[in-house]
């Protein structure tokens, strides 16, 4: 199912782990593997770089962001280097691109001959702007149409994954997905519905169970109560998952995991992987 993975580094920690993350996937999966690092045109227009400029005695402005430029592109190079290096270690073969643009939309362009896409949970500039990460995450969640797997800190083999479902078209896309990716991982999936009414959880499961079962992986239905968010996290923080996987759109509070304010906190707060998929 997943032949083409397309991971983004930018030479951060996170980054070296969603590096990780690519190069182990796509080992388990047979994929090939394609390494993005995209020069950010916005910190290049950014007016820091005018004010630094006339402070350090550069004439003209331009210049300065041209000498910038350079050495951006110089480094973009060299992480890109490391990361065809880190593969060649890992035993899996790559493909580099060095794109300079707009990051989300670069990414964007890129995805359309993939199949998963791979980011950091953190970027390189996150110590500088804590909103990078909610405002690149949740960009990559409304334009991308391919699954955007969002790496944690630390990389864990993946043993078991956890599937949040609440039965809408965007939860259907999601199961399918799971599904398929455990088969082709050989591992098993739980599937969690977080809803008051036990019996309206129950006939969901039902229709889940009904529809893994042919994949013949071990599948395992549970019904929870309470906050979607808090629940899954807890869940994610507490039991032996090595990674989430839930759609982009849907019904219940579960969507506000990735188009609103609650996607940065869990996302910021567990340490474990999390797949998005869109409908």
């Amino acid at each position: 199912m997943i032949k083409h993975i397309l991971v983004s580094v930018d030479g951060s920690e996170n980054s070296d782990t969603a590096l990780t993350y690519a190069t182990y996937l796509a080992g388990k999966l047979h994929a090939a593997l394609h390494v993005q690092h995209v020069i950010d045109v916005v910190f290049l227009e950014n007016p820091f770089l005018h004010d630094l400029s006339g402070a350090m005695g550069f004439e003209p402005f331009v210049d300065f962001s041209g000498k910038v430029s350079d050495v951006l592109r110089q480094r973009g190079k060299q992480i890109l280097a490391d990361a065809e290096a880190a593969c060649a270690k890992a035993g899996v073969e790559c493909k580099t691109y060095l794109d300079t643009g707009i990051v989300t939309k670069e990414i964007c362009e890129r995805e359309k001959l993939v199949d998963l896409v791979i980011i950091g949970q953190k970027g390189v500039n996150s110590q500088f702007d804590r909103k990078i990460l909610g405002s690149t995450t949740e960009g990559l969640t409304r334009r991308l149409t391919k699954p955007l797997f969002i790496s944690p800190a630390q990389f864990h083999a993946i043993s078991h994954v956890l599937l949040a479902y609440d039965d809408s078209d965007g939860a259907k896309k999601a199961m399918e997905f799971a599904a398929g990716f455990c088969k082709d991982m050989a591992i098993p999936l739980t599937v969690v519905t977080v809803n008051k009414d036990e019996k309206v959880s129950l006939t969901i499961l039902s229709g889940v169970t009904s529809y893994i079962e042919p994949y013949g992986i071990g599948v395992e239905t549970r019904h929870a109560t309470g906050n979607a968010e808090k629940v899954l996290k807890s869940m994610m923080d507490s039991e032996s998952y090595d990674l989430m996987v839930m759609g982009a759109h849907g019904h219940s509070r579960i969507v506000e995991l990735v188009l609103g304010s609650t996607a940065e906190y869990v996302i910021r707060n567990t340490n474990k992987p999390v797949i998005v998929t869109k409908s």
